[in-house]
């Protein structure tokens, strides 16, 4: 792919980043060849985790930190990162991206891009190509996932869903809050 056209996936947006970022990989996951991520990974990727709860403002605590969620985190990264399929090759991806990224807009401008102004198309009708594609698909959608399920969808409001404190709208038993 020529310089100029790096980026460029038909879709009239140019995708952020540089070199690293655009390169292209397998569609697949990345092949975890025997390596374990280190602490400097860890804490790279606790980094995103904090940074999708500062993007969206939900976190609602006096802190207005993700450190009481940090448990429930580590638990997910020991799960996916224990057992096969092992996402140990992505997150070292997914940090490595965005050391790039901070390095060519500076880490607020970096991460507002990487959440929204991305050049990703929405709905590609293909896998992930680059380490860029990777990076958001397997581990930034995987975080705001996780972030969601561990207290944003609390943060943003949700009282008495019915799959969340209220059990299923099929249940015979009142919910629990009734409002």
């Amino acid at each position: 792919m020529a310089d100029s056209d790096a980026g460029k996936k038909g879709t009239g947006e140019v995708m952020i980043g540089g070199p690293f970022s655009h390169q292209e990989i397998g569609a697949s996951l990345l092949p975890r060849e025997g390596q374990n991520l280190t602490q400097i990974e860890r804490d790279k990727l606790w980094r995103i985790f904090q940074q999708i709860g500062y993007f969206w403002d939900d976190l609602h605590s006096s802190a207005k930190d993700s450190a009481n969620l940090k448990s429930t985190w580590l638990e997910f990264i020991e799960a996916k990162t224990t057992c096969e399929p092992t996402y140990v090759a992505e997150y070292s991806n997914a940090a490595s991206v965005v050391d790039e990224l901070i390095e060519l807009y500076g880490e607020k401008k970096a991460f507002a891009l990487l959440f929204q102004n991305n050049g990703i198309p929405k709905n590609p009708p293909r896998p992930p190509l680059t380490r860029l594609e990777h990076a958001k698909k397997y581990v930034v959608d995987e975080f705001i996932r996780v972030n969601v399920v561990a207290s944003g969808f609390k943060s943003f409001g949700g009282k008495n869903y019915s799959g969340y404190l209220g059990g299923s709208r099929y249940n015979l038993k009142p919910r629990v809050r009734v409002e």
